[in-house]
């Protein structure tokens, strides 16, 4: 028997074959089988066969007697700062790694107190980091593009720095796989199809130790499978602690969620505007005379801009940013910069659209509403066998930014209209009643700033075809037409229509869960202690044209901004390969602070949605504020089972504070009426948005909801 990962097991491989390609001194296990022999003179046969047992005992013996008394971290491969100094750290080699001291990632940085120049933090393409993978900047501090990867933290902290989570708005410290999205999925393509996805298996990463800042994820990952999260703090993330889609077996188990992330500056019209520069700068070095005509809101004159000139403004405006962001304050400096403090100026300091501590999806990103209906027949496109356990989650605020979106006509069917990155051609905002208008004055004229012009300037390059389609800089998802773009230039006005229901990548906005599992067969939500989870989001937007598609169906009648479910699940199941139940057990909510919204509809403890069953809740303790207490005419419910979820769904012995709604009887568990949800504007059309799940990048994980 030799120890995990010992050097002996390559030469105890070595001794059977000739060959021990893949093998290195961190291999892990491999277990070899001895066949019974015939007879005896298979063990005493020449002098030869027998030095090669003597042999294979004194590398068994060495090997034991080397490691048996050795951790395995003391064996492990260190990491430390100098390893992010060009990059993103690729593990592409099975291995135990170890941190070996504290890490912040913000490579290429400017020097401090120097104006960023247009590359800043952004990848060298010198053959390392691929204009697939990277060419929306690094994406993470520590790629695994591996299997068989152990990560011990080793009581020391990996973190984005300051500088590199402004500028890089998608950002996970930790990714399990080659790229953050999956082939088809994001707002580039990042997968190049010739060398493949690779997704990361059979990983552990330990504490103890601390995973921080994050301009988006702690740990992310797509099409993962047994996977092991232990004894990890997690700390200054904005979207998720972890957030990982169609995974097949996961466990998320002892780690502290001390609180997401109090000090974001921006909002997400900041990452248009990094999203855009690759378009504005080919313009500017490929066609530097290419211009368009922009109605003037200060003269009430159409005035010709060259895009390299609408580029520079953009950059210019980016750095401004920068400069009050990290050699100031904290925060955009109003009387320096009134304009970038207008445009990207995030007054509540946390993440502007939905936020979780664990979020585990089905195939593709999770970015439209929650499930429906799980997909029985392709296991490949749903998750399955979920423990998370034992963990305390505290601490999280976040607000959605509804950003709506102008209605628009796409060929032959209606759209949202939005840039070629997917963000959205922003002419309002709901958030400030001062001076709420952007691209569209109040006089429903044009007015545009540094972001709108340089989409405008975008699209209709991409229009006259003089920006090529590349993985990298894609086209096709531009729905910025010719209406938008005249409007635009003859200062002519304009009555929107908007879509709402959406942020500032049309993604549906969805409040704040704290523990979502969907799309999932077989799981275990046990023991967890979460309290102090608070929703910032003001006031839904009201003039609607329509409402976000991607919604499902039993969350068309409500606004969800402003939501709160501190555990939920849609869609799901029991496990598959037994008669075994899933499982919400023993989580206790809001015993140790209270969970709050000012704009919900909802503020619920448990929440079974979408066609699930086989699910038993039992024994959990739900409190969700203090002196609020069963009322079925406020927004505070302690448990809801939804209409479309089937009766095998259980209750037993939980202490409820509040009352538990089980629409799917009609009736609440103690006898109160059913209570009416919200009423909201119906849908207008089924076809007014993308037909497969609510943004443009939709396509590869569409499944019909």
């Amino acid at each position: 028997i030799l120890p995990s990962h010992s050097a002996g097991c390559c030469h105890l491989l070595s001794f059977f074959s000739s060959s021990t390609t893949g093998c290195n001194q961190d291999c892990n296990i491999h277990k070899i089988s001895f066949a019974q022999p015939q007879s005896s003179s298979f063990l005493i046969t020449t002098p030869a066969t027998n030095m090669k047992l003597l042999r294979l005992l004194a590398i068994i013996t060495a090997a034991v007697s080397t490691n048996a008394d050795q951790d395995p971290i003391d064996q492990a491969i260190c990491l430390k700062q100098a390893d992010f100094v060009n990059g993103t750290k690729i593990i592409s080699t099975p291995g135990v790694y170890k941190l070996c001291e504290n890490i912040q990632f913000g490579p290429n940085a400017p020097e401090w107190g120097q104006v960023p120049d247009e590359d800043a933090f952004d990848p060298n393409y010198d053959g390392t980091y691929k204009t697939h993978e990277f060419g929306l900047g690094f994406f993470s501090a520590i790629c695994i593009a591996s299997s068989d990867v152990t990560l011990y933290l080793n009581g020391h902290k990996i973190e984005q720095s300051p500088g590199h989570a402004l500028m890089q708005r998608f950002f996970a410290v930790i990714e399990l796989a080659s790229s953050p999205f999956i082939s088809g999925a994001g707002p580039a393509q990042f997968v190049d199809e010739e060398q493949g996805f690779v997704a990361a298996k059979n990983i552990v990463i330990s504490g103890p130790g601390i995973i921080g800042r994050s301009s988006h994820h702690g740990i992310h990952g797509n099409d993962n499978a047994f996977v092991k999260i232990t004894q990890v703090e997690f700390i200054d993330f904005e979207v998720a602690a972890v957030s990982l889609n169609n995974i097949d077996s996961l466990e998320i188990s002892d780690c502290n969620i001390v609180k997401n992330r109090g000090d974001v500056a921006v909002v997400g019209l900041f990452s248009a505007a990094r999203f855009l520069r690759p378009y504005g700068k080919y313009l500017k070095e490929e066609v530097p005379k290419h211009k368009v005509k922009l109605y003037d809101s200060t003269t009430g004159k159409k005035k010709w801009k060259y895009s390299a000139d609408i580029y520079d403004n953009l950059i210019k405006a980016i750095n401004n940013v920068y400069q009050d962001v990290i050699y100031g304050n904290g925060h955009i400096d109003k009387d320096e910069h009134p304009e970038e403090y207008h445009l990207f100026n995030n007054p509540f300091r946390v993440v502007d659209g939905p936020c979780y501590a664990f979020l585990v999806h089905g195939r593709g990103p999770a970015v439209g509403g929650q499930g429906e209906v799980l997909n029985e027949e392709d296991d490949t496109a749903t998750s399955s066998n979920v423990i998370i356990k034992n963990n305390r989650i505290t601490d999280i605020r976040c607000w959605n930014n509804e950003v709506p979106a102008l209605f628009g006509d796409c060929d032959d069917h209606g759209c949202v209209v939005n840039d070629p990155r997917g963000a959205i051609f922003q002419t309002i905002k709901t958030f400030d009643n001062e001076d709420p208008y952007l691209a569209r004055g109040q006089d429903g004229r044009y007015a545009g700033n540094v972001v709108s012009d340089m989409q405008i300037a975008v699209a209709q390059a991409i229009l006259d075809g003089i920006i090529p389609d590349i993985p990298s800089r894609q086209t096709s998802p531009n729905s910025i037409n010719q209406d938008i773009i005249k409007w635009a230039k003859k200062g002519a006005v304009l009555a929107p229509k908007y879509i709402c229901n959406g942020d500032s990548m049309h993604h549906v906005i969805k409040g704040i869960i704290a523990i979502r599992v969907e799309d999932t067969k077989g799981f275990a939500i046990e023991g967890n202690v979460i309290s102090n989870i608070e929703n910032l989001s003001v006031e839904a937007f009201s003039d609607c044209h329509d409402y976000h598609i991607g919604a499902s169906s039993e969350n068309l009648g409500e606004a969800q901004a402003g939501n709160v479910r501190v555990i939920s699940v849609a869609a799901v199941r029991g496990y598959d390969s037994s008669n075994r139940r899933s499982t919400i057990k023993e989580n206790q909510i809001g015993v140790d602070g209270g969970i709050s919204s000012g704009e919900a509809n909802n503020i619920i403890g448990i929440d079974v949605q979408g066609n699930s069953k086989d699910i038993d809740i039992v024994r959990n303790i739900v409190d969700l504020q203090e002196n609020v207490f069963e009322d079925p005419s406020d927004e505070f419910i302690a448990v809801r089972i939804r209409d479309a979820v089937d009766g095998s769904v259980t209750l037993k012995r939980n202490e409820l504070v509040q009352e538990a709604q089980i629409l799917n009887t009609e009736k609440l568990i103690r006898g109160r009426a059913t209570r009416k949800l919200n009423k909201r504007h119906a849908h207008v059309s089924a076809d007014i948005d993308w037909s497969v799940g609510g943004c443009p990048f939709a396509s590869a994980y569409a499944t019909g909801r």
